[in-house]
């Protein structure tokens, strides 16, 4: 078994946890993996876990916005857009040979 390194020193808050059995778990395989301290797992994964929260707001803020877009062009605007066939047209349009 190789041996751990020290864990970086962090600032923030310091605060101490229960943790349910199955994060205490995956804190200690991350630790063995990276060969560092369950203690600096249970931060990674935490960062790891807030920064995929953070992704899920944006995506559901993109989404909303999209959806926003749509229901203001309405149906007069159909006209507009291009028809399925354009639309396929345009995209392998953009593809490069081969």
């Amino acid at each position: 078994m190789a041996s751990r390194q020290r864990a970086p020193r962090r600032e923030g808050h310091r605060t101490t946890l229960r943790l349910p059995s199955p994060v205490l778990e995956a804190a200690a395989n991350l630790a063995e993996e990276l060969g560092t301290t369950p203690n600096d797992a249970i931060v990674r994964l935490a960062e790891e876990g807030a920064a995929a929260r953070t992704r899920r707001e944006r995506i559901a803020a993109l989404a909303a916005e999209r959806r926003r877009a749509v229901d203001l062009a309405g149906d007069e605007d159909a006209p507009a857009f291009p028809s399925p066939d354009e639309t396929r047209a345009a995209i392998l349009a953009g593809r490069s040979e081969r």
